[in-house]
């Protein structure tokens, strides 16, 4: 990396050229803006098994002079639309100084809530905060999922780390849970009388006919008591 003299909008002169703005600071070292290339940055850093948690000696030159001075990438800015890197932060450490850095988590396994009875396995929290000596920090959390049953899961609390690794992370924060297989509710329209009123609870089948007076028959039901009409009347004579 070199001392950069280009902040703001100039930075975009840097990109175009294939480098990266960045900023070294710390607690024992004086803020610092640098510039480095893209692709070897990426190479070596990021697609390595450690990934942005990487520990390495940073070669920065200033005024002709060098100095290899050893990081950590702390941020990065990438562009929401294309994920270009934008810029970086790179956190100077000492090997003896407690660091704070987030770990990647990857799940394990095939629950058996999703082997044999369908269900879905949630991924909640994809890293975790801890705190400890740079030595201590793991490359990912491999978390075993493969026990899962419907409606369980695992929390940050179950997680099985040293003493040295202090876990910044809610204990509660859920990593991984298996939930019911989902179902399509089937939603059956109810038998609809006059002016538009439904039957609840209503199953029969409407009665048999052209269907233009739907609200007799009920009536009819309604008044087993009213006196025949005349038609009937003459019939019974």
């Amino acid at each position: 990396a070199n001392k950069r003299e280009e902040l703001g909008k100039k930075n975009k002169k840097l990109r175009a050229a294939g480098l990266i703005p960045a900023v070294v600071y710390g607690s024992k070292f004086t803020p610092l803006a640098v510039a480095l290339n893209q692709k070897e940055f990426t190479k070596k850093v990021l697609q390595s098994d450690a990934g942005h948690n990487l520990i390495f000696k940073l070669k920065i030159i200033v005024d002709g002079k060098t100095e290899m001075v050893p990081v950590i990438t702390q941020d990065i800015q990438r562009n929401p639309l294309g994920q270009a890197i934008l810029h970086l932060d790179f956190l100077h450490i000492s090997m003896d100084e407690a660091i704070k850095a987030k770990v990647q988590v990857e799940l394990l396994g095939l629950p058996i809530g999703v082997k044999d009875s369908g269900g879905v396995l949630v991924h909640g929290l994809r890293e975790i905060e801890i705190k400890c000596l740079p030595d201590n920090i793991p490359d990912k959390f491999e978390i075993d999922v493969s026990e899962l049953i419907i409606n369980t899961g695992l929390h940050v609390s179950d997680l099985k780390i040293g003493k040295e690794i202090e876990v910044l992370s809610d204990p509660g924060e859920m990593i991984a849970n298996v939930s019911p297989p989902t179902k399509e509710e089937v939603v059956v329209a109810a038998p609809v009388l006059a002016e538009g009123v439904p039957v609840v609870g209503a199953t029969a089948a409407a009665p048999a006919g052209d269907g233009k007076d739907k609200a007799a028959p009920v009536a009819a039901a309604a008044d087993k008591g009213a006196p025949a009409a005349k038609g009937g009347e003459a019939k019974k004579k």
